[in-house]
């Protein structure tokens, strides 16, 4: 068993998220419908005759549950947001606010493409790798696994840089994995885990936060990059959960595998 076959188990999740009583421009709907285009998300406008004030998205599931948030929220968190924000470390860990409707995609697998793709979708995934980084380092206690396919991440993206950084000054066992092509900062209070022979780890993004005494404060992302054409990498597939049984599943993959 490896990473993709963890993600494939959870296939068949979907939802609707449902923007209720939009007030905002025509280009913000444009941008909320290419963020889960091709998505196992279905984006639907809802005039808001009710009780649910404007400008509200709520994302809900087959299963009845549903979540809301408003929709500047999610602009600030996501839409309205570029790359340098992560790499250059222009919010800090307390600053993060993840949506709740977000958050409510949990156990719905995407995949998205990276760079050069300039669509937004992969900033899904890196939200809520900050959102499970965040509730580390808030909780103080627990452990935290972390790939980042090279260790040179953690030199060339300061924000990340400075993220783990924080995290090691905490109570948190941090635990890094990826292929040595640097060192990481030695002011990174970490272990770190590398094989170049593993090739899995070429391909492995996830953020684990388990802790100690309440599995309800616990989240993992787990993400597998794809075999693309002409033997280049292909998009990420990957979903965020807060399931304790699955995050035990991918936690006893990692501890053991890598």
């Amino acid at each position: 068993m490896g990473l993709l076959e963890l993600i494939d188990r959870v296939e068949g999740e979907s939802r609707t998220l449902t923007v209720v009583d939009r007030q905002s421009s025509d280009i913000v709907q444009e941008m909320l419908d290419d963020l889960f285009d091709e998505q196992p998300v279905d984006v639907v406008e809802d005039g808001g005759e009710g009780t649910v004030p404007s400008d509200t998205i709520i994302a809900s599931g087959t299963d009845g549950t549903a979540v809301r948030s408003s929709l500047e929220s999610l602009q600030d968190a996501i839409l309205f947001v570029n790359s340098d924000t992560y790499i250059s470390g222009a919010r800090d860990l307390d600053a993060v606010d993840t949506p709740e409707a977000i958050l409510g995609l949990a156990d719905t697998v995407f995949t998205v493409e990276g760079y050069p793709d300039t669509r937004k979708q992969k900033f899904l995934l890196i939200e809520l790798s900050r959102y499970i980084e965040a509730r580390a380092w808030e909780h103080g206690v627990g452990e935290i696994h972390s790939s980042f396919q090279y260790l040179s991440r953690l030199r060339d993206e300061r924000g990340t840089q400075e993220v783990y950084r924080s995290l090691g000054e905490t109570g948190v066992d941090v635990n890094i994995y990826g292929i040595e092509d640097e060192t990481i900062p030695s002011d990174i209070d970490a272990t770190t885990y590398t094989d170049a022979a593993v090739e899995e780890l070429r391909r492995a993004w996830f953020v684990l936060y388990t802790h100690p005494t309440d599995p309800a404060k616990s989240a993992a992302l787990v993400c597998y990059q794809l075999p693309g054409e002409d033997g280049r990498l292909g998009p990420w597939k990957g979903f965020w959960t807060f399931d304790p049984d699955r995050i035990e599943d991918v936690r006893t993959y990692v501890t053991r595998g890598f």
